[in-house]
């Protein structure tokens, strides 16, 4: 120990302990070095006492040292007065920590003068205080109870859903806002689901502290101590009501026209599409009749819309009577009709049926008013048996011939002598066309374990070899591909082969699964799950070999159904990861209600993570509530190693970006992670076992 003065020496003989982090400075000598330092201060930093002693004070600062901060304890050194500040420090290993500085001066009875340094570790009270932020500032309503379920803590949102300020309700248990619409049984059945899962998600039907109803999509999670006893239950909850009162008529108004009843465009165009499909299947054809009704402007110039909506909605009428229940119709708009008639024969059968319908359709309308009126149609007929022809290229063939029919007179019937082809079916024809003929490939891209250093798996992403035009990103073909009727077989291929170079990896001895990106549809028909377990089975897969992406900007019809689906996937292996996460509006609500193992931050959030201070702050937040909700947490487009310095400091578990590799086809990763030339940086995970 340096020869301190008596009584300084006692003091830092008496505080020679692990608990309190104390230091003395010599403030005479040149650059105010150490002279001595505690078993505390060893613990915090991870330096020993002899690495310290004679260096200056200082040399905890780092380059992130606020420099305001740095001056306030310049000056008040200079004054030899007490201060205390809160700063960025960096311990031996590299890592950082927030310190509590807390600084005395101390005068000698020779004149010599010291500083005497307490440090305290308040990383964790200024975590605390982001989740405080989080916990206050999110729109979703939270309630914290103890074991014994009494409320011990409420957010603000709470109170805006639910009008109980939080002193109202704490002390109560939750049942403070039972509507009386569930009885025992169903709270007994939701506590032993979160007993056995941990959690539970579903919708609670409330009342808020005015009387109204309000309907609550739930997630309850209970909070283990060391031991594994329940400490405490979380409720996160949005009201939902409006959406339930809407839901209905939403979904109807997606599917069917609002005066008619009728299928509606879109509706249509979808259904059509799988019609054409399953054209591969048999041996019929299928016809798509477009019809108009040539006299419809009179009608409501000389009786109103109000007649005129009647009588479309009498046309609608008699349309569905005279067609079959397996066609379609549906009304595009105005006074335009188009049905689909499946299972036809020939083109002269259509023609036939749509004799019928004018048959029908020019019979006198009874309006409101007492008086008939009479209309005359003419109908376009296109008929096909090829299952790869698109449905615009079908239903602007029919259309095409609807106008030859109204040039030829009233009451005409004309049929399509070959198809229109727009620009759209152009591109689908020519997509589906790479698809069937195997020009799409998957590129894999690393996804590396900071902990370990290893490759832990890769994202699969797709890529089109175009035969004149070299290899195409996903840009050039996805949006068709997922909003067409390849959308389900492409998920199934999708899986197919993230199997077959999981079942290649591990042939050669590694245990490394493959992320696929699905969309909202694929994910809520739940075919996915029969791709998932044929996979599984006919490659004999033992290991867990598939991570299923959600984007965070999925617009999930019903949430209930998605969060179903993934938890079969996850009894079947599957691990699930929360893409894009902070790159929209739904991260809080998808991360708390989906079953996700891991969220991945979107590039954006993390480009400038490396300069930017309010970028660290707002990561740091994300890793810190993915960790607290028990996420691994995956950084997106890492490029700089700077990137990745910070992000370690952070403690994110995961990262993936050119950094560590661009996406390569299955031949290049062999190359690159088990070929004789490989380097030695990131390896593989080996199986174990």
């Amino acid at each position: 120990m340096h020869h301190l003065p008596p009584l300084l020496h006692s003091v830092a003989k008496a505080l020679d302990i692990s608990s309190l982090s104390f230091t003395i400075a010599d403030v005479e000598a040149p650059g105010m070095p150490l002279v001595f330092v505690n078993q505390g201060f060893e613990q915090l930093t991870g330096y020993s006492r002899h690495e310290v002693l004679g260096r200056s004070c200082r040399f905890l600062q780092s380059q992130r040292t606020e420099s305001d901060v740095v001056e306030r304890l310049r000056e008040a050194l200079a004054r030899q007065e007490p201060t205390t500040e809160t700063l960025e420090n960096q311990r031996k290993d590299g890592s950082s920590f927030w310190n509590r500085l807390m600084l005395s001066p101390y005068t000698a009875p020779d004149g010599h003068r010291y500083m005497l340094g307490f440090q305290h570790d308040v990383t964790d009270y200024r975590r605390l205080k982001l989740a405080k932020a989080v916990f206050d500032s999110t729109h979703d309503g939270i309630l914290v109870t103890d074991a014994n379920k009494i409320i011990i803590d409420t957010n603000p949102a709470f109170t805006s859903l639910t009008g109980y300020e939080r002193e109202e309700a704490i002390g109560h248990k939750p049942h403070l806002l039972s509507s009386g619409k569930h009885d025992a049984v169903f709270y007994q059945t939701l506590f032993a689901a979160v007993a056995r899962h941990g959690f539970w998600t579903g919708d609670i039907w409330n009342t808020r502290k005015d009387g109204s109803q309000l309907i609550e999509h739930t997630t309850i999670s209970a909070i283990h101590d060391e031991t594994g006893q329940v400490i405490n239950y979380v409720g996160v909850f949005r009201d939902i009501t409006q959406l339930r009162l809407n839901q209905a008529r939403l979904e109807r108004l997606a599917i069917y026209d609002p005066l008619t009843g009728l299928y509606n465009r879109e509706h249509f165009n979808t259904l059509l599409e799988s019609q054409l499909a399953g054209l591969q299947f048999n041996e019929s054809g299928l016809a798509v009749l477009f019809i108009d009704l040539d006299d419809f402007k009179p009608v409501n110039d000389r009786f109103g819309h109000a007649a005129g909506d009647k009588l479309l909605i009498e046309m609608s009428r008699r349309l569905k009577r005279l067609i079959r229940s397996t066609d379609l119709v549906s009304r595009f708009g105005g006074d335009e009709f188009v049905i689909a008639l499946t299972g036809v024969g020939n083109g002269e059968c259509a023609v036939e049926t749509a004799r019928k319908l004018i048959d029908d359709l020019i019979q006198p309308f009874l309006l409101d008013s007492g008086e008939q009126v009479r209309i005359s149609v003419s109908i376009g007929v296109a008929f096909t048996s090829d299952y790869r022809l698109g449905s615009n290229a079908l239903i602007d063939s029919a259309d095409h011939a609807m106008y030859e029919a109204k040039l030829s007179g009233k009451n005409r019937i004309a049929r399509a002598r070959h198809f229109v082809e727009s620009g759209r079916h152009d591109a689908y024809q020519r997509i589906r066309e790479a698809f069937e003929e195997g020009e799409l490939e998957l590129y894999y891209q690393p996804i590396v374990d900071l902990t370990t250093q290893e490759t832990l798996s890769f994202e699969a992403l797709t890529r089109w070899q175009h035969p004149q035009k070299g290899l195409l990103g996903p840009q050039h073909f996805i949006d068709i591909l997922m909003n067409s009727s390849l959308s389900l077989p492409f998920c199934h291929w999708l899986i197919r082969e993230a199997g077959r170079m999981a079942k290649l990896l591990a042939n050669q001895g590694y245990a490394t699964p493959i992320s696929i990106n699905l969309a909202q549809d694929q994910i809520e028909t739940g075919s996915f799950l029969r791709a998932i377990t044929e996979t599984r089975d006919a490659l004999q897969l033992s290991q867990p070999f598939l991570t299923i992406e959600v984007l965070e900007s999925t617009h999930f019809h019903d949430l209930d159904l998605a969060c179903s689906q993934l938890l079969e996937a996850k009894q079947l292996g599957t691990t699930i990861a929360l893409d894009d996460f902070g790159s929209g509006i739904s991260s809080i609500t998808y991360a708390s209600h989906l079953p996700i193992d891991t969220i991945k931050i979107d590039r954006s959030a993390i480009i400038n993570i490396d300069t930017r201070e309010d970028q660290r702050q707002f990561v740091g937040g994300i890793i810190g509530m993915g960790h607290a909700m028990q996420r691994r947490v995956l950084a997106e487009g890492v490029e700089r190693e700077s990137q990745l310095v910070e992000l370690r400091k952070l403690g994110c578990d995961l990262a993936q970006g050119f950094l560590f590799g661009k996406p390569m086809p299955s031949a290049s990763v062999l190359e690159r992670y088990i070929g004789p030339t490989a380097p030695g940086d990131y390896p593989m995970r080996r199986l174990t076992g």
